[in-house]
């Protein structure tokens, strides 16, 4: 939805439409409690223009990039200053039904939820929306994985937490890179940027980190219920059409034909754990349990429990000394690896 200006606000000429929303509404928020970054905020002078030297650019000023997406911005709770996220959903949709249902205390006490938590819900004065607060988090594959071990409790809690939805008949309808996150204050204790995850001030890519074997449990998380659905009598009736979702490219998804999409769940999962597989020439020996879950004909794939069981199945023939071994990337050259033992300076 694009917000339409309005009377109340002129915008600096830097602030695109789609960010109008926020403009508007940084006053209400912060009534709310929850502060948006100074790029929102009605009396905003771009930094850049107070800058020495005279010719700074935008890019270079925390302040100077726009969003990319007019639904979701990141703020700070006034009361601890913790970092949170809002997502502007419709009031009377699916998306929030379902992440409230999944969010509730009932749901919460199964240790396999991993979905994510809803903090607070902020109704808009034009009640056609609401605001879901949610914790910040950050896309689950960065920074990059230390070791086997690190990956096996990623991708056991995504497993975990498919299984689960699948067991409340919920489908999430879009499981895949970008809504598979991770908490990160573990991992990245000074924090990191919502439009630069790489970086902890939005300007510098300077990114300091701690290796998630070395500071765990990290929970991971899944996100954005907008294509999830409640299926109430089951798995084997439950239809969806639609070429929706990240992956565009599974091959029964359908404008025309009813597909399952409890088995495209599946699909997406295993697609995106064949992605990190790629990534890493350490993680071979999870390859024949991915492509089982991406098989063509979705009836030849698990289900999430058996997903899970094969998964557990590879894990219990690694050894723990090679859970503990150090891996690397494909792309990470010799210089890189080298620079690291010798620094103790993570990659990135």
């Amino acid at each position: 939805m694009l917000c339409v200006p309005n009377s109340r606000h002129s915008y600096d000429s830097h602030i695109q439409p789609h960010e109008y929303f926020w403009v508007d509404h940084q006053s209400f928020l912060l009534s709310c409690g929850y502060r948006l970054r100074p790029r929102y905020d009605p009396a905003w002078v771009p930094s850049w223009k107070l800058a020495k030297p005279k010719n700074t650019r935008p890019f270079n000023c925390e302040d100077g990039s726009s969003l990319l997406k007019d639904h979701v911005l990141d703020a700070t709770r006034v009361t601890d200053g913790v970092k949170v996220v809002l997502k502007r959903v419709h009031s009377d949709g699916d998306e929030i039904q379902i992440a409230l249902y999944l969010s509730s205390i009932q749901m919460s006490s199964d240790p396999r939820n991993c979905t994510v938590p809803i903090l607070d819900v902020i109704t808009l004065p034009d009640d056609k929306y609401v605001l879901l607060v949610m914790p910040y988090l950050r896309i689950f594959n960065t920074p990059p994985f230390h070791c086997r071990g690190e990956v096996v409790e990623a991708l056991r809690q995504f497993l975990q937490g498919l299984e689960f939805m699948h067991e409340h008949n919920i489908s999430h309808g879009d499981a895949c890179l970008l809504n598979l996150m991770m908490e990160e204050s573990r991992v990245v204790p000074k924090g990191s940027h919502f439009k630069l995850s790489s970086s902890h001030d939005g300007v510098n890519l300077n990114l300091t980190w701690r290796h998630r074997c070395t500071v765990a449990p990290v929970r991971y998380f899944y996100i954005d219920f907008g294509l999830s659905r409640w299926h109430p009598h089951g798995h084997e009736s439950a239809t969806a059409l639609g070429v929706v979702g990240q992956l565009k490219d599974i091959p029964e998804l359908s404008a025309a034909v009813p597909y399952n999409p409890f088995k495209l769940d599946i699909c997406q999962l295993g697609r995106t754990i064949l992605e990190v597989i790629e990534e890493y020439p350490d993680l071979q020996m999870f390859i024949p349990f991915a492509e089982h879950m991406t098989r063509p004909n979705p009836n030849d794939r698990p289900s999430a429990t058996e997903a899970l069981t094969e998964f557990e199945a590879v894990v219990s023939t690694i050894k723990r000394r090679t859970l503990r071994a150090r891996i690397w990337r494909k792309t990470d050259t010799i210089s890189e690896r080298f620079s690291c033992f010798i620094n103790r300076i993570p990659v990135l």
